[in-house]
């Protein structure tokens, strides 16, 4: 059979931005929903999810009363480790059953942004304008001062790790669109496929839900787009 011609790189990173939109609503959607039922099964009080800022679906937590640390930990963190679970789950069951193009180009940028999510939500524990569950956590149980540099460690490490896989997702979905020939063409179809629409995605998140101070959000989102061309296999 003959080579099919490769798309356009611009087009296909402009297709990736759209719909890193949609994709990230619905990781936060997924997020809160899951929020809401962890929280419930820990014995917390729960609003929501309801519509909130930008139309994004929010659960809030009623914080009064004796909880263990255990339910606080499920109750502040199920939601965004959920969230990525899910789609690594969905990403996983679109690429067996080779669904709809445009629908696969979501759920890869629902897995993005839900992964490359976590090891923001941790670095925000470490600054000192932080916040987020992971800094709510440490409020929760303990002096949050303390372990800072373990805690700094932990999300290097995660952001290695979600790195790596995104970017081994990124080549799957996008050799159905472009050849790959040679480790610097890698790395360009990472950044094409997943870099530039998870970084828009998470940019916006930044701006909406700002996790820490504009200086430390803008450097980890160059550390993580960074991250994800130096892992690319």
């Amino acid at each position: 059979m003959p080579q099919r011609e490769p798309l356009s790189p611009p087009l296909l990173t402009l297709a990736g931005v759209l719909a890193a939109a949609p994709a990230a609503w619905i990781a936060l959607a997924a997020d809160a929903a899951t929020t809401a039922a962890a929280a419930s099964a820990a014995g917390f009080g729960v609003t929501g999810p309801k519509l909130g800022r930008a139309y994004l679906l929010t659960a809030g937590l009623q914080t009064s009363g004796t909880h263990a640390p255990a339910a606080w930990v499920l109750a502040l963190l199920a939601g965004p480790v959920g969230s990525a679970c899910l789609a690594l789950a969905a990403h996983g069951l679109m690429q067996m059953v080779r669904g709809l193009a445009w629908l696969r180009v979501v759920i890869l940028q629902w897995a993005a942004f839900a992964t490359l999510r976590l090891p923001a939500l941790l670095i925000a524990a470490v600054l000192p304008a932080g916040r987020g569950p992971v800094d709510d956590l440490y409020g929760r149980l303990g002096d949050p001062e303390s372990g800072r540099w373990a805690v700094a460690l932990l999300a290097l490490f995660a952001l290695w790790g979600a790195g790596a896989l995104v970017a081994r997702l990124a080549l799957g979905v996008g050799r159905a669109w472009m050849r790959v020939d040679g480790h610097a063409f890698r790395r360009r179809l990472v950044g094409v496929v997943a870099g530039y629409p998870a970084t828009a995605g998470l940019a916006a998140w930044s701006v909406l839900a700002p996790w820490a101070g504009p200086g430390w959000m803008a450097a980890w989102l160059v550390v993580t787009f960074g991250g994800l061309q130096l892992l690319a296999p």
